[in-house]
C-alpha cells in the first residue's frame, strides 16, 4: 500500500464518511421512495430503522475495517483469523465489492442525467413540456452514455489521486458546498412552496400502506443512504486515525446523513405541493419531470433555482460515487497488486459495462422485463439496494455480534460504557440479523413472486 493509508485527522474521516452517505440516495432516492411508499409511513419507518439497525451495523462495519486494516475482503479474512473463525466470512467482503460495483452501475447513469439537466435548466423550462424533455433525453442511448462517461471520468480522476490528494481534498470542498446548497433550497421551498402540506405528507402515518415491501424499501434506503454493506465503511475504518472513536464518529455521520435526507424532502415536496397538478408519487422521475415542471411554473426565478438544484444533486452524486467505488479500487490495488491509477481504471471500466446495461433500460431495452422488474435499470437497482445490501448487512451484524465481539478492545474502539457496548452487541446478535433476514425474505417474496403476507 501507499504511505498515505490514513486520514490526516479525525475531521477527514467525518467528511469522507459523510460524503459517502450523503449523495443521490438522500436527495434523489429518499424523496422518490417516500413518494412511492406512502410518504409519512415510509419516512417514519426509515428513521426507526436508521436508529435501530442503521447506526449499530454502521459501527460494526467501521469496526471491522479499523481492526482488519485492509480492503473489505482481506479485512474480513484478518478479523476471522483473529477470532479463530473460518475464512469463509470473506464472502461478506465480496458482497460489499459486488454491491458497490452494481450501485456504481446505475448510480452513474442517474448522475449523468443530473448533469445533463443542469445544462438544460440553465436555458429555462418556461414554455417547454417537461415530459417531452425527459422522454427525449432518456430515449438516446448514446447521449445518456456520454453523460455517464463524463461523470465516471470525474470520479476516476479523484480516485486515482489517492486518499489525501483525491478523496480528502475533494470532500473538504464538496461537503460544505452541499450543505450550503440544500439549506438554501429548503429556505426557498419554505418561502415559495407549501411547507405545511409537505410536512403532513412526510410525517403522517398511513397504516393502510404498511407491508413487507414498504419495510424492505425503508431498510434498503437506510442501508443504501448510510453506505452500509458496500465495503466503503470497512475501507474508511481502515484509514481511520488510531485515536478516533467509532461510536462518536459514527453517530455524527449517521445524524448528518439522516438530516440531509429529511432536508431533501423539505426542499422538494413544498415545491411539488405548491402546484396541485404535480404528482408527489412520480417515482424515479420526481427530480426530473416533476421538479422541472415546478421550475417552469416559477418563471424567471425557476431559471436560477433550477440549475442550483441540479448543481446540488451533482455535488451529492460525485461525493458519494467517489466513496462508493473506493473499496473496489483498494481491493484491486492490493489484490493484484498494482498502482492506484491502474486499479481505478479497472474499476471504472467494470462500471462502464454495468452502466451500459442500466442505460438500455431507459431506451433500447425499456420494455424488456426481468421477472417482475420493469427493465434492466430497475434490475440493477433491485440487485444492489434490496438484495445485496441487506445480505451484506446481515453478515456484518452476525460476524461482529457473534465472533469479533470476543476480541474487541472497548477503549481502542471508543466505548466508554460497558452497558452501551453490551446493548450494541445484543442488537448485532439478536435483533438486526434476524430482522434483516425476515424482511429480506418477505420483501423478495412480495417483490418477485407477488406473495404478500401483510
Amino acid at each position: 500500500m501507499q504511505s498515505n493509508t490514513r486520514w490526516n485527522n479525525n475531521l477527514a474521516f467525518l467528511l469522507a464518511a459523510t460524503g459517502s452517505a450523503v449523495g443521490l440516495g438522500n436527495i434523489w432516492g429518499f424523496p422518490y421512495k417516500a413518494g412511492e411508499n406512502g410518504g409519512g409511513l415510509f419516512v417514519l419507518l426509515y428513521i426507526f430503522f436508521v436508529i435501530l439497525l442503521g447506526l449499530p451495523v454502521f459501527m460494526a462495519e467501521v469496526a471491522i475495517g479499523k481492526i482488519g486494516k485492509k480492503d473489505p475482503v482481506s479485512a474480513m479474512i484478518n478479523t476471522a483469523e483473529k477470532t479463530n473463525s473460518t475464512k469463509n466470512w470473506r464472502v461478506v467482503g465480496y458482497l460489499g465489492i459486488l454491491s458497490n460495483l452494481f450501485i456504481g452501475g446505475y448510480y452513474a447513469v442517474i448522475a449523468g442525467l443530473v448533469i445533463n439537466y443542469g445544462f438544460i435548466s440553465a436555458s429555462g423550462f418556461i414554455g417547454k413540456d417537461p415530459t417531452v424533455i425527459y422522454d427525449t433525453e432518456i430515449s438516446s442511448f448514446l447521449e445518456m452514455t456520454f453523460w455517464f462517461l463524463l461523470f465516471l471520468a470525474l470520479t476516476g480522476f479523484v480516485l486515482a489521486r489517492g486518499i489525501e490528494k483525491g478523496i480528502e481534498s475533494s470532500m473538504r470542498i464538496l461537503m460544505p458546498t452541499l450543505f450550503f446548497l440544500i439549506i438554501l433550497m429548503v429556505g426557498y421551498g419554505a418561502y415559495r412552496g407549501d411547507m405545511s402540506a409537505a410536512l403532513s405528507y412526510l410525517f403522517s402515518w398511513k397504516a393502510e400502506q404498511f407491508s413487507a415491501a414498504t419495510m424492505q424499501a425503508a431498510i434498503g434506503q437506510a442501508f443504501f443512504s448510510l453506505s452500509i454493506g458496500m465495503g466503503t465503511l470497512m475501507a474508511f475504518g481502515y484509514y481511520m486515525p488510531k485515536e478516533q472513536k467509532v461510536p462518536g464518529a459514527s453517530s455524527i455521520v449517521v445524524t448528518a446523513d439522516t438530516s440531509v435526507a429529511l432536508l431533501a424532502g423539505l426542499a422538494i415536496f413544498p415545491l411539488v405541493f405548491a402546484f396541485p397538478f404535480l404528482d408527489p408519487n412520480a417515482g424515479t422521475e420526481l427530480v426530473f419531470k416533476t421538479m422541472s415542471t415546478a421550475f417552469a411554473e416559477l418563471g424567471a426565478i425557476g431559471q436560477f433555482v433550477g440549475p442550483l438544484f441540479y448543481l446540488l444533486l451533482a455535488v451529492a452524486a460525485l461525493s458519494s460515487m467517489i466513496s462508493i467505488l473506493e473499496p473496489s479500487v483498494l481491493w484491486v490495488q492490493e489484490r493484484m497488486p498494482t498502482t492506484r491509477t491502474r486499479a481505478t481504471f479497472i474499476v471504472i471500466a467494470i462500471c462502464i459495462i454495468l452502466c451500459l446495461i442500466s442505460v438500455s433500460g431507459f431506451n433500447v431495452l425499456k420494455d424488456f422485463k426481468v421477472g417482475s422488474l420493469e427493465n434492466p435499470f430497475e434490475m440493477m437497482k433491485y440487485i444492489a439496494d434490496d438484495f445485496l445490501l441487506l445480505l451484506g448487512g446481515t453478515g456484518i451484524s452476525a460476524f461482529v455480534g457473534w465472533r469479533l465481539s470476543k476480541i474487541i478492545d472497548l477503549e481502542k474502539l471508543g466505548f466508554k460504557s460497558k452497558l452501551l457496548f453490551s446493548a450494541w452487541i445484543f442488537i448485532l446478535r439478536w435483533v438486526s440479523p434476524l430482522f434483516l433476514m425476515v424482511i429480506w425474505v418477505l420483501g423478495n417474496l412480495e417483490r418477485i413472486f407477488f406473495i404478500k403476507f401483510f
